[in-house]
C-alpha cells in the first residue's frame, strides 16, 4: 500500500506541477503579446508624427521657396529701376 500512495503523490504531483507551468506559460505569452503589441503601437505613432513631421517641412519649405521667389522678383524690379534711372 505505501508504493501505492508514493505512487499516486508523485503522479499528483507531477499533474500539479504540469497545470502549473501551463499557467505560467501562458502567463508569459500574454505578457510577451502585450509587449509586442505596444511595441507596434509605439513604431505605428512613431510613422504618424514623421509623417506629420515631414508634411510641415514640406510645407515650410515651399513657403520660404515663395518668399524667396518674391524677394528676388523684389530685387530684380529695383535693379532694373536702377538701371532706367541711371540711363536716364
Amino acid at each position: 500500500m505505501s508504493n501505492k500512495k508514493l505512487i499516486l503523490g508523485v503522479a499528483a504531483g507531477v499533474a500539479a506541477l504540469a497545470v502549473v507551468s501551463l499557467l505560467v506559460a501562458k502567463k508569459k505569452k500574454s505578457k510577451r503579446a502585450q509587449l509586442s503589441e505596444a511595441a507596434q503601437d509605439a513604431k505605428d505613432n512613431f510613422k504618424s508624427k514623421l509623417n506629420e513631421l515631414q508634411r510641415k517641412a514640406k510645407r515650410e519649405f515651399n513657403n520660404t521657396l515663395e518668399d524667396g521667389e518674391k524677394l528676388a522678383n523684389k530685387a530684380k524690379d529695383r535693379a532694373n529701376e536702377w538701371v532706367n534711372k541711371a540711363t536716364s
